[in-house]
């Protein structure tokens, strides 16, 4: 009798825990309790940002914006700094609808400034990161067929792989991803279910 009433104590305070959303995730977050989540209510208040976070955001979204307008209205420009070779009427076309694609990742990273949501940070975050390490390496594959390397090429390069490092650390903290964790095994594009149910 004593331990059927201690298992439905047991049993009524996980329930009560789960309501509440008391308690704290692997990474140390508080997860959203049932109540917030049926008001619609956010964490965002007990939850702390990354330092630096909300200006690496602006700072993307500002040199993405940048290039984009630039390759809309200067294409020609672009592709001599970037290939130090002659623009031919051919590229126009597709640097402008290349400008025109940056825009939209653009307005994606501006719409992520003000989030509060780390699951949304973390998406674009991954984006941006996904989106440098294909431009370098299409880049530097061009750039080696062509043997047309120069310096702003090359520092352009550099800037990228600066940029992914630098996402790529702030969705490691946001993702609870750390050196342990990658020993055990957990790979950079792992699931998100167990860490989303805190956000």
């Amino acid at each position: 009798m004593d331990m059927k009433q201690s298992s439905g104590d047991l049993q009524s305070r996980l329930k009560t825990r789960k309501l509440l959303g008391v308690g704290e995730c692997e990474d140390g977050s508080v997860p959203l309790s049932k109540i917030s989540q049926i008001l619609g209510s956010d964490d965002h208040y007990i939850m702390n940002m990354p330092a630096g976070l909300r200006l690496w955001q602006v700072t993307t979204a500002v040199v993405f914006t940048s290039v984009s307008l630039l390759c809309i209205f200067f294409p020609v420009t672009i592709f001599n700094m970037l290939f130090s070779s002659e623009c031919g009427n051919d590229a126009v076309l597709p640097l402008r609808l290349f400008g025109a694609a940056i825009i939209c990742l653009a307005l994606l990273f501006w719409s992520s400034v003000k989030s509060l949501s780390r699951y949304i940070i973390r998406w674009t975050l991954l984006a941006e990161v996904l989106y440098l390490s294909l431009q370098v390496t299409v880049i530097w594959f061009t750039l080696w067929d062509t043997h047309h390397l120069s310096f702003p090429s090359l520092l352009v390069l550099v800037t990228m792989a600066m940029a992914i490092i630098i996402s790529l650390y702030f969705y490691s903290i946001l993702a609870g991803i750390t050196f342990k964790t990658l020993l055990r095994g957990r790979a950079l594009f792992a699931d998100f279910t167990q860490h989303d149910k805190c956000d």
